[in-house]
């Protein structure tokens, strides 16, 4: 059954009917191989191009998939579209920044990857606020 029909005979389908075997129904087939959440705090963090982002949510997804994983930087440069030497370039990026670091194997095994427990700096926070008369004596 083509999908557009299945999904159109399942939504014709009593809800109570639906509901008996499912609580979640996905109609959308892409959403049904799953989909791989990306922290507020990578994907907001200025100091990451679009590549280094991308590659912090393949990693996830493959990590999510098997709890950990041994991806090579071919295998994350096929999955992205992009050249080996890109992905070098950003997990260099997402290594500086402090979000992953990896061990290396040896010659022709992948590095082994790890995603660190961030915890952003609150600087901010850690400020006290300086009126506009103290700000020029200092």
């Amino acid at each position: 059954m083509p999908h557009s029909t299945r999904s159109i005979t399942l939504i014709m389908l009593p809800i109570k009917d639906v509901l008996q075997k499912h609580t979640i129904v996905i109609l959308n087939e892409a959403l049904k191989h799953g989909f791989t959440q990306l922290p507020n705090y990578v994907l907001t963090d200025k100091r990451l191009s679009f590549g280094a982002k991308l590659t912090y949510a393949v990693l996830l997804s493959y990590a999510w998939a098997k709890d950990s994983c041994f991806p090579g930087q071919e295998r994350i440069a096929h999955d992205l579209s992009t050249s080996e030497r890109s992905i070098r370039r950003f997990l260099v990026e997402l290594k500086d920044s402090g979000f992953v670091d990896w061990k290396q194997q040896g010659l022709n095994k992948p590095n082994i990857y790890y995603i660190l427990d961030y915890r952003p700096l609150k600087i901010e926070a850690e400020r006290t606020p300086v009126s506009g008369q103290e700000r020029t004596k200092r």
